[in-house]
C-alpha cells in the first residue's frame, strides 16, 4: 500500500511539473503567435523606400 502511495505522489508531482513547464513555454512563445493586426503587411526591410504606383 505504501508503494502505491509513493507512486501516486510521483505521478501527481510529475503532472504538476509538466503543467508548469507547458505554461512557461506558452508564456515565452505566445508573443510570436499573437501578432497585432497590420504587423504582417509591414515590409521585412526597415527604412525601405515606399513604392509609388
Amino acid at each position: 500500500m505504501e508503494g502505491k502511495l509513493v507512486r501516486l505522489g510521483i505521478v501527481i508531482a510529475t503532472l504538476i511539473l509538466g503543467i508548469f513547464l507547458v505554461s512557461s513555454i506558452y508564456k515565452n512563445f505566445s508573443h510570436l503567435m499573437d501578432q497585432p493586426p497590420g504587423q504582417a503587411e509591414q515590409p521585412a526591410v526597415n527604412d525601405a523606400p515606399a513604392q509609388t504606383p
